[in-house]
């Protein structure tokens, strides 16, 4: 059930699809699959019942059960087992480890497929096989992934960054044959001068996309533990404080600019007018263009 991890010349989605061709199984009611630096997540809707044969992939592969009950068949390494998934109920498959699945009903579910190198900082995740386990902080990640792929056309790819290294520390603490030691969190936040650049740096680039890994570089701190430090110095993710810039710069330029919407969004860092609109309308409680017009009412000659 879980997808293998794609060679860079194939897109996932597309090569999901054509493995359910190869084993002769519906195409699902809907897929989302994003890729992004930590790793690819695919959100699928209504898979119809069937059986796969999987190669071992190159990276782990977490399967999170989001229909009420799954009847499920798991095949490795000479060894089977036949269980009802309940919803929030999960597998984990190590790299390189081939698989057979089978399921008897539609399926609703989760993959969140993590490289050994997730975390950039030349150490290996190397997780434990898990038939069937339930784990309270790693399925309110799941769950929080799940929505965002299957409910924004246009997912925050810093936010699906964020929400994957989360789960990726889970496993190291709690789910991989790593030693007590290499999976302790140093406590602190970012020094000043740490914390000073790293704003800087996002105000200085709101107007294109930013991925965790540069803003761990400028702050010169490990991937690993980079956004835990930005959350206990500024309260909050670094996804959320680049979102609110984002957000707070739109409504400058709202305020004081008569360019169109799309350059504005472009200006303001959103991939699109619609996910600049959609965004700003759950922020603010009002459109761009309603803010715009409000703020002109009772500001005049601003």
């Amino acid at each position: 059930m879980p997808t293998l991890v794609p060679r860079p010349a194939l897109r996932p989605r597309e090569q999901w699809l054509a493995l359910l061709d190869k084993f002769e199984v519906g195409h699902p009611q809907a897929l989302r699959v994003v890729h992004v630096p930590q790793g690819v997540v695919q959100a699928t809707t209504g898979e119809p019942p069937g059986r796969i044969v999987l190669e071992g992939a190159p990276a782990h592969v977490l399967m999170f059960n989001v229909s009420p009950v799954q009847a499920l068949r798991q095949f490795r390494e000479g060894r089977t087992f036949i269980t009802d998934m309940l919803h929030g109920e999960m597998t984990l498959l190590p790299r390189g480890v081939p698989s057979e699945w089978s399921w008897n009903s539609a399926c609703d579910r989760l993959d969140v497929i993590v490289p050994a190198e997730v975390f950039g900082d030349g150490s290996q995740l190397d997780v434990r096989d898990r038939f069937v386990f339930r784990d309270a902080e790693i399925e309110a990640i799941c769950h929080l992934l799940y929505h965002e792929l299957s409910s924004h056309p246009e997912p925050e790819r810093l936010y699906l960054e964020s929400l994957i290294l989360q789960l990726a520390t889970l496993l190291l603490q709690r789910h991989s044959t790593a030693s007590a030691a290499s999976c302790a969190l140093p406590s602190g936040g970012l020094t000043r001068i740490q914390a000073r650049r790293t704003l800087d740096y996002i105000e200085c680039n709101l107007n294109r996309t930013l991925t965790l890994a540069e803003l761990a570089r400028i702050a010169d701190r490990s991937l690993h533990h980079f956004a835990r430090m930005f959350k206990q110095t500024f309260g909050m993710a670094p996804h959320r404080y680049v979102l609110e810039r984002r957000v707070d710069h739109a409504r400058q330029l709202l305020r004081t600019s008569d360019a169109p919407l799309a350059d504005i969004s472009l200006d303001s860092g959103f991939c699109s007018q619609s996910h600049f609109t959609s965004t700003f309308r759950r922020m603010v409680g009002a459109s761009p263009r309603e803010f715009q017009k409000y703020f002109r009412q009772h500001h005049p000659g601003h």
